[in-house]
């Protein structure tokens, strides 16, 4: 039985949503995987290995040691920060193991992270990354291209075939991190235009946490927008059964998994033409795209939607049908199966 290690930071995240879905299925094809955070998380694996120590020096040390011991045919390490300790750790192990980085964001690079980047890159066997995008953006950081693979994230599209709550007022809805890059200030500035600007009657519903929810929280409250704009706990599927029309208006991608969570609930989107969403959501085709940091291009857009229940059934139809060829668990599994294979038996 071959041995894999999986390593995620354990933060909440897409990304460790489908760090756990392929841990769970490689499980199920005969793989001993063991699963490694940094922080715990409740999740539905089992057997987890928390390594949390205070310092990043003790926690690549405490790595290192497990590496060594445990010596893995393959390790799976998820995201860019995990993905440099991990490293640095196989430089203290000193023992030869193939790696593969999974890459989920565009987060841009410093300098400094560019340069890592490239003197550890001979520790990486190969680079997965989630969309075209991702792709791009690490082959300008320096990565040979070769080493580079693209494989769509995939979700579990019948659990989202749910009834919708019914409600009086259009509803927009939107899930994401609290945070600069998904920027839920915009569309709250594009919600509260509609609503003084055109009299129109739209509500909103925000839900995640994250650093800017507070600030969030006091612009609704000292704009009067209590009664139209809240932001509500549970779960994404908790907020699309009530909502209309889903947006995202972050200002880089990875992926955009909730796109197709959204997509899959057979709800129209809008989304930021931003690298990574705009190749799930393709403009008049599955979804409408708006400049990113625009406010009055969103809103626009919002009212697009509002005024024609006609578009919002022709998007939502073409979107589900485009998810179903592109972005399923099946079509993820096969293909991240396909490549550890390649990797762990090609010498």
């Amino acid at each position: 039985m071959k041995k894999i290690l999986s390593i995620v930071s354990g933060n909440p995240s897409g990304s460790l949503n489908i760090a756990i879905d392929i841990s769970n299925y490689l499980k199920t094809r005969g793989y001993e995987v063991i699963d490694i955070f940094r922080k715990y998380n409740n999740t539905d694996l089992k057997g987890i290995i928390v390594i949390k120590d205070k310092f990043t020096i003790d926690y690549i040390l405490s790595l290192g040691e497990f590496i060594r011991h445990s010596k893995p045919d393959l390790i799976i390490v998820h995201g860019y920060s995990t993905h440099i300790w991990t490293k640095l750790a196989l430089v203290y192990a000193k023992i030869p193991v193939k790696l593969i980085h999974v890459e989920h964001n565009t987060e841009k690079y410093t300098p400094f992270r560019r340069y890592l980047t490239r003197k550890l890159d001979k520790y990486t066997n190969k680079y997965i990354c989630v969309s075209k995008g991702v792709a791009n953006h690490l082959i300008k950081q320096g990565i040979d291209k070769s080493k580079v693979e693209v494989i769509y994230n995939g979700i579990d599209i019948q659990s989202f075939d749910l009834p919708k709550e019914k409600h009086d007022i259009f509803t927009v809805g939107m899930v994401a991190r609290f945070s600069k890059q998904k920027d839920q200030m915009t569309l709250i500035k594009a919600i509260e235009y509609l609503i003084k600007e055109k009299n129109e009657k739209i509500n909103l519903l925000l839900m995640g946490i994250g650093k800017t929810r507070k600030k969030c929280e006091k612009y609704i409250s000292e704009h009067n927008l209590d009664n139209n704009i809240k932001i509500i706990e549970g779960n994404f599927k908790d907020l699309i059964v009530k909502t209309d029309l889903f947006v995202l208006a972050t200002h880089y991608e990875g992926f955009g998994l909730v796109l197709c969570e959204a997509m899959a609930a057979k709800t129209p989107v809008i989304s930021t033409d931003v690298s990574g969403a705009n190749e799930v959501v393709l403009n008049n085709k599955t979804g409408l795209l708006v400049e990113d940091n625009n406010i009055l291009d969103l809103a626009n857009n919002i009212l697009k939607m509002k005024n024609s229940k006609e578009l919002r059934e022709s998007l939502s139809k073409e979107a589900y049908e485009f998810i179903n060829e592109k972005f399923s668990l099946e079509l993820m599994y096969k293909n991240y199966e396909n490549s550890i294979k390649e990797m762990i038996y090609n010498e």
